[in-house]
């Protein structure tokens, strides 16, 4: 009977982490949530506290908020860290935001092929931002591009049928 036990013991402490996944990933919302509340009402201290929690889950999300916030207060290198856990996972807030660093050469070194790189991932993922910086860049020959305007143009149609389709959705 002892043994049984041990066995069972065993068995559920082995699987605990399996079965416990969704409740971390229901956590970490819980905490960008708080975190989002926190910040419109304008308590930074703990909108941080909550996107920490949440980024420290392995929540792309609240890695890339949690950058936002080390990158707006200049703690360059801490953002970074985060920036790229989110975009690792292939959030695009966080392929943007890294984006952003790499172009103004803050927490790492200036690399505008790199940060072109992570807006055009960001934008393949419908990022709005990385889609008007691209279009930008391509009118005007920034970040190490060449003018390109049928470029510009391309990406300018799909952010414009994106826009489109998200304001039909609020109808």
């Amino acid at each position: 009977m002892r043994k049984q036990n041990i066995r069972i013991c065993i068995a559920v402490l082995t699987l605990a982490p399996i079965f416990a996944q969704p409740a971390l990933a229901d956590d970490a919302q819980a905490d960008i949530d708080a975190g989002f509340v926190a910040f419109q009402r304008g308590d930074i201290v703990a909108a941080m506290g909550h996107y920490t929690m949440a980024a420290d889950a392995g929540s792309a999300e609240g890695q890339a908020r949690l950058a936002w916030i080390l990158d707006q207060s200049e703690q360059n290198e801490e953002a970074v860290k985060w920036y790229r856990a989110s975009a690792d996972q292939g959030h695009s807030g966080g392929q943007y935001g890294l984006g952003e660093m790499y172009a103004k050469g803050e927490g790492v070194e200036k690399d505008e092929s790199l940060a072109v790189e992570y807006f055009v991932l960001a934008a393949d993922n419908g990022h709005a931002q990385s889609q008007r910086v691209l279009i930008n860049a391509y009118e005007k020959g920034l970040l190490g591009l060449t003018v390109d305007l049928e470029k510009a143009a391309v990406l300018r149609h799909r952010l414009d049928e994106q826009q489109q389709a998200a304001s039909e959705d609020v109808n």
